[in-house]
């Protein structure tokens, strides 16, 4: 038969392990031990110095709280405010000057309404098209041009999801103007 002994001591051991953690966390199994919180009995403590002590630290959190939400958007710390929420972006410094912020090839630069057609009535100025005016016609914009054999035509620019869109424009200036622009 084996020797039980180094069975029952390791036994021993981990109950008083035990025991003695469980105590540690507090673990008490006295009745009215909750609101005495070592007090002694028969002695009066005055409870509104720990509400006062507890609106202090609760005051001082607030506070904290409140200068952080009226940082602003600080572009070397990446700190922006929204709606008072604080917001934490974290770049890594070398993106930190990218537009977007983001990896060469990754970001994508949105063009509205006004820079097509800005860029459509440079390209018709270099192509000998006279531009004759422009147009707002709801989120679109209307580009009338002169051909050279004096007939006037008219160009749309309309917004997309991804890119501008153009329509009534030749092919060759077309491309030239989504080279330019993408």
């Amino acid at each position: 038969m084996k020797n039980p002994t180094r069975r029952i001591l390791g036994f021993a051991a981990a109950s008083l392990v035990l025991a003695a953690s469980a105590q540690a966390q507090g673990k008490s199994h006295e009745k009215g031990d909750k609101g005495d919180k070592g007090k002694a009995k028969g002695v009066q403590v005055d409870e509104r110095r720990d509400d006062d002590r507890d609106n202090r630290v609760r005051d001082r959190d607030r506070d904290e709280r409140n200068r952080e939400r009226d940082r602003y958007e600080d572009r070397n710390r990446n700190v922006i405010v929204h709606n008072g929420d604080v917001n934490v972006r974290r770049v890594p410094p070398g993106l930190a000057k990218k537009p977007g912020q983001m990896p060469p090839g990754q970001y994508k630069k949105r063009y509205g309404v006004p820079q097509g057609v800005t860029v459509l009535q440079d390209i018709f100025g270099r192509r000998g098209y006279t531009v004759v005016r422009t147009e707002p016609f709801g989120e679109s914009q209307y580009v009338y041009y002169r051909l050279r054999d004096g007939s006037v035509q008219r160009a749309i620019v309309s917004p997309g999801t991804d890119r501008l869109g153009f329509t009534n424009v030749p092919a060759s200036l077309l491309r030239e103007v989504l080279a330019r622009l993408y």
